[in-house]
């Protein structure tokens, strides 16, 4: 039905994290979600299979895999029906783990990487901030030099992972009296003193993953905790932001996929009027829409997934394709419920849930305005 000729060579891993997931993850969904909390046994499962290594190189125990293999594993993971599930560990193995291997000192890679690949530690993301979101620029987390120590003080908001986590990258100023400002990036250990979990957020969607506010009072890291060099934050951040924006946009594009599937098998089934729903032509329409919108994701975003294996500048077409899906994703969730009628009103079928959990793809990783700010920029109109 979909393109899989992209990742033929790949079928076999894609079979066998379906497998994976059905066995392990798809019979407790619900009730993870009824309880606002997946079991941190999710990332020791998939630790052991070797999941959260594919982008770690091989001498802290991953497999050293590039963008296209996780790109398959982005899709395949994605149409599991949680969506916070799964970018939750995404964001743990894909971004986090990631930025620490390719920018981290060799002490901090040592000391957290191992655990991170068997899913013994798990790592989250200190960026956005109760009054800096989009604009990185504003924020007020500062870290201080005080002889050989640095010294953090600040908070931030709506972190992934951040309740459980065991490790944080925390982005800071350490240049602020005047511009241009100089930001760095810290890996904390989360025991430290001075970490501090100020409440786990309530959320309309994504219910199984913690998601958390974060303050540092005076918290103290040594050098070994820079990633890359003082100043160079703001210049890793934009490096790594291209690929975490794909994770997303594959991973919707995974869900919007299963979301389909499942909203057709449901109108073939359910008869109105002596025939299946299907058949009725509004109903059709919507469907051929449906399957429309997500092979242009597909062309969207495999032509992206290329640029950024070949290396080539790829902001454009990352934010493009990152806005067209996750909002198609969004609006499949959405015809799906229509389609189920009162049913997708319910939690007796997946579309309600898919709609809560997708739509923060268009808000996560940079807002879909900000996409097209990024568009707009490149082309010398703002």
């Amino acid at each position: 039905m979909f393109n899989i000729k992209y990742f033929s060579e790949h079928e076999v891993f894609i079979d066998n994290v379906r497998k994976l997931c059905e066995k392990e993850f798809l019979p407790h969904l619900r009730s993870w979600e009824s309880n606002d909390n997946f079991p941190n046994s999710v990332f020791e499962t998939l630790g052991k299979q070797g999941y959260l290594g594919i982008l770690i190189p091989e001498e802290f125990g991953g497999i050293g895999a590039d963008y296209k293999l996780a790109g398959a594993w982005c899709e395949t993971f994605g149409e599991i029906p949680d969506v916070g599930l799964s970018i939750a560990v995404n964001m743990h193995s894909l971004v986090i783990s990631h930025s620490l291997a390719m920018s981290g000192t060799q002490i901090a890679k040592e000391k957290w990487l191992p655990d991170a690949v068997i899913g013994k530690k798990i790592g989250a993301y200190a960026f956005t901030e109760p009054d800096a979101g989009s604009d990185l620029s504003g924020i007020l987390t500062r870290a201080q030099k005080k002889g050989s120590k640095w010294i953090i003080n600040g908070a931030k908001t709506f972190i992934t992972n951040g309740a459980r986590a065991d490790f944080c990258l925390v982005f800071t100023k350490t240049k602020w009296d005047k511009k241009p400002y100089e930001y760095t990036t810290f890996v904390v250990d989360t025991k430290l003193k001075g970490f501090n979990i100020s409440r786990k957020l309530d959320k309309l969607g994504w219910r199984t993953s913690d998601t958390a506010e974060l303050s540092f009072k005076d918290l103290e890291v040594d050098e070994s905790c820079i990633l890359g060099e003082i100043g160079t934050g703001w210049k890793l951040a934009m490096n790594n932001l291209n690929w975490e924006r794909l994770m997303l946009t594959l991973s919707s594009l995974g869900s919007a996929k299963t979301c389909f599937r499942e909203t057709l098998n449901y109108a073939n089934e359910r008869k109105a009027f002596g025939k299946s729903i299907y058949n009725f032509g509004v109903i059709k329409d919507i469907l051929h829409e449906m399957y429309t919108r997500i092979k242009q994701g597909e062309a969207l975003a495999y032509h992206s997934l290329d640029e950024l294996c070949e290396k080539k500048d790829c902001k454009i077409p990352v934010a493009l394709t990152k806005r067209k899906v996750c909002e198609d994703a969004i609006w499949i969730a959405d015809r799906a419920i229509q389609i189920h009628g009162g049913y997708g009103y319910t939690k007796e079928f997946h579309p309600e849930k898919w709609w809560r959990d997708l739509r923060l793809m268009t808000i996560g990783g940079g807002t879909s305005e900000i996409m097209g700010n990024v568009v707009a920029k490149e082309w010398g109109l703002i």
